[in-house]
């Protein structure tokens, strides 16, 4: 394995911690602390980082894409994820936080922007994938 593939092994794993441990700070704390619409917030958010780290799994460990590629998807999947559910999280949480937090909501189009490169480069990776 390639310390490239590595690293991107070790940082899709610690998402998935982070994942499980929002989840689970969601469901048992968060919800009772925060109106429905700002869990609603939160919930759009953590299916998007779910989603996008299964597909980003995949795609790590898929032969079917170039290995050229594979890096920028990931990368534009990661800031994609950070900055769509990372900024409704954020947004979520804004009433339990001692700071005004009214610019975040620009990163969530920014966040999903990066998204749908993320699949673009997918596209690509698999377009371009020479045969064997």
């Amino acid at each position: 394995m390639h310390h490239r593939d590595k690293i991107h092994g070790v940082a899709l794993s610690l998402l998935g911690a982070m994942t499980v441990t929002l989840g689970a700070w969601g469901a048992h704390s968060l919800q009772t602390a925060i109106s429905p619409e700002e869990y609603k917030r939160f919930e759009i958010g953590f299916f998007y980082q779910v989603f996008h780290l299964l597909v980003m799994i995949t795609i790590w460990s898929s032969h079917k894409i170039s290995s050229r590629i594979r890096p920028w998807i990931f990368r534009l999947m990661v800031l994609g994820i950070l900055f769509f559910s990372g900024s409704l999280y954020l947004m979520a949480a804004a009433s339990l936080l001692p700071f005004d937090l009214k610019f975040i909501g620009l990163l969530t189009p920014i966040g999903g922007f990066l998204l749908i490169l993320g699949w673009l480069t997918l596209a690509w990776g698999v377009w371009k994938k020479r045969r064997g």
